[in-house]
């Protein structure tokens, strides 16, 4: 998420030794990169030049960029034109509230149907324009600094709004609704969970879906999500851990966590380690990591980029530098793991564009 840096306290990650691939019929709809290899990213700040900067960077063309939106603002903004020009696929962080001010929407709001006309401009945008669009949707929630997370940071619980079964229930709702299908299945599927139908209409063929718009069978989006928590609660308390968040293999499509220099120790690893294994059914995405802080010789850079490739699930990597191409996150302010980066990125795993624009420039 967006943080300033005396929020980032990403006590991170987890995974296993194992080099084995998830079947794949575990990996559903992922859109993961094909042979094996790894999709590299960059968090975006709205501005192709900057995009292009860091290409130059890092010597290599990023096949993903990280977008941070908040509930409510439409993806025809120019982020999937940004996607096209750039030639990626786009990654989109969604937060219930603007960074640092009041929450848009609650869990239970979302759960309770009070944001489905959001989830279905979602699903209309990103189908039309037929991009591969990820969705990492409320990242980090066991994280206190978020406003969708069910504690505070002296341990105490929120309100039931925020709870971690409001929390679940919003998510599933959300994976429904934005992945589509026939609209009658929608609401049998959000009846079953004890919501309420879209929009909340009194039947399946409600005069409100006329009124809006809405069509007998939602289009299917190239769309997958991410599930991406940290490793382990802050507060680190019972009830604030993954697992009491995870809305079950059905809605997710990646599970993802992030780690950057400033946390890494012994512990940092483990729980990397340990998570990654725990949800050994899904690919895995390092949904942000970077030098921040404390990489002077590049040794993170070559660790973090090293356990990827020596933990076969792992299928993605987002450098954060945040929305600025100049803050603390940035790579330049970090020349050793600029240089180590660069070295890494011509490995031959990475696949620096989607499969969809090679060989074509598409103004970049």
């Amino acid at each position: 998420m967006r943080l300033s840096s005396t929020m980032k306290l990403t006590a991170l990650v987890g995974a296993t030794a194992s080099l084995a691939l998830a079947t794949p019929a575990a990996l559903g709809n992922s859109y993961i990169p094909p042979k094996s290899q790894i999709f590299h990213g960059v968090s975006e700040t709205g501005h192709i030049q900057h995009y292009r900067s860091f290409v130059d960077q890092t010597g290599s063309h990023s096949a993903i960029s990280l977008s941070f939106f908040h509930w409510g603002v439409p993806l025809g903004t120019g982020a999937l034109e940004r996607y096209r020009r750039t030639r990626t696929r786009g990654v989109v962080s969604l937060s219930t509230a603007p960074g640092g001010q009041s929450e848009v929407i609650t869990p239970e709001g979302i759960a309770r149907a009070r944001g489905d006309k959001y989830m279905l401009s979602l699903n209309d945008s990103i189908s039309d324009s037929k991009q591969v669009v990820y969705l990492r949707l409320f990242p980090e929630m066991n994280g206190h600094w978020n406003p969708y997370s069910a504690f505070n940071a002296d341990g105490s619980r929120r309100s039931s709004s925020h709870s971690t079964k409001n929390f679940r229930k919003a998510w599933k709702r959300f994976a429904i609704i934005v992945r589509g299908g026939p609209r009658a299945k929608i609401n049998n599927r959000l009846k079953r969970l004890d919501m309420p139908r879209l929009l909340k209409a009194k039947g399946n063929n409600d005069k409100i879906y006329d009124r809006l718009d809405v069509p007998k069978k939602l289009p299917k989006p190239k769309v997958a999500f991410i599930w991406n928590p940290q490793t382990r609660g802050s507060p680190n308390v019972s009830g604030n851990q993954p697992a009491d968040y995870y809305p079950g293999g059905k809605f997710v499509d990646w599970v993802g966590a992030d780690a950057y220099a400033k946390f890494s120790n012994s512990t940092l690893w483990n729980n990397l380690n340990a998570f990654y294994r725990k949800y050994d059914s899904k690919p895995f995405v390092i949904g942000e990591y970077g030098p921040w802080d404390s990489d002077p010789v590049g040794a993170f850079m070559n660790q973090m980029h090293n356990w990827a490739r020596s933990h076969g699930r792992t299928r993605m990597l987002i450098y954060y530098r945040s929305v600025s191409p100049t803050n603390i996150f940035n790579i330049q302010f970090y020349p050793a793991a600029q240089n180590a980066l660069r070295s890494q990125l011509q490995n031959s795993e990475f696949m620096p564009v989607p499969p969809e624009y090679r060989g074509r420039n598409n103004g970049n």
